[in-house]
């Protein structure tokens, strides 16, 4: 984290910050921003150190340790998993069924491409918790994320798993290059899953080229009184060349719609793609 600190400062880009502070304006609420094209280690950010909610985006680290565990032989992909009643979960991504019996890689997949809560929570049952989740990302020198909380807490309405951008940022680095302690299978089982997300078809992806490969995570709260507490996307975007960049945008207590939440995260996305990618960072749609 402290090398990753010190490439920010030496290669950060303060075109790109001009426009990303233009692009967030317009959502409302405030807006956490990181890139980095891991090729040239440019980067930028807005908010970088403050906390935000992170919504389903912590899924990700959870199915880093999820993969860990497989690699340890602590859990087993082929592993079936039985779920009953206890294990149902309302909201949208509460989605799968019980009772039922899922393998582990059943799991792991719903979890990360359909942001599964169901999934979510069962797999962080077998793995010892958020606290397991949250002493695997410090274990990879990533500081700045805080992890103590299943689905169902969060489903509350009164708590948030939080990170800041550059941390989220720094994890997904090291998921790109393969530096996240996994095997050279479960790594690929990991890019797989993320590649194939279905959530925030509007988010990350909404403004880029049809067809970029995009490996990602979204994370949605609950709009209340007006106000949407977290509209989340993280992910691994690929340019033209084959390089990848790495963007993170979390929208925070906005009462914008959801169009313009996700609109700004689309945005943000394309300023970095064409900052990156040789083309013209424009603040304009």
């Amino acid at each position: 984290m402290v090398l990753l600190l010190a490439v920010l400062a030496l290669a950060y880009d303060p075109s790109l910050e001009a426009a990303a502070r233009d692009i967030a304006a317009g959502a409302g609420g405030s807006v956490g921003f990181a890139a980095l094209d891991l090729a040239s280690g440019r980067t930028v950010a807005l908010r970088a150190h403050e906390e935000f909610p992170l919504q389903s985006t912590f899924k990700l680290p959870v199915a880093i340790e999820v993969l860990h565990q497989v690699d340890e032989r602590r859990l087993d992909l082929a592993r079936a998993v039985v779920l009953g009643a206890a294990d149902a979960r309302g909201g949208p991504a509460g989605t799968m069924a019980v009772p039922a019996t899922h393998t582990v890689r059943e799991l792991l997949e719903a979890m990360i491409i359909s942001s599964d809560n169901v999934a979510c929570d069962k797999l962080l049952a077998l793995v010892g918790g958020p606290k397991a989740v949250d002493a695997r990302v410090r274990g990879l020198g990533v500081e700045g994320f805080t992890i103590r909380y299943s689905e169902l807490e969060m489903g509350r309405g009164t708590v948030d798993n939080r990170a800041t951008p550059v941390a989220m940022l720094a994890l997904l680095a090291k998921v790109a290059r393969h530096e996240t302690g996994l095997s050279g299978p479960s790594a690929a089982l990991l890019d797989d899953v993320l590649l194939r997300v279905t959530t925030g078809a509007r988010r990350l992806k909404g403004a880029l080229p049809p067809g970029t490969p995009v490996a990602h995570k979204t994370g949605t709260s609950r709009t209340r009184n007006g106000e949407t507490d977290a509209t989340n996307d993280v992910g691994l975007i690929s340019l033209p060349g084959g390089n990848r960049i790495a963007v993170v945008v979390f929208v925070h207590a906005s009462a914008a719609d959801e169009a313009i939440r996700e609109g700004t995260i689309a945005r943000l996305a394309r300023a970095a793609y064409d900052a990156f990618g040789g083309g013209a960072v424009t603040g304009g749609p």
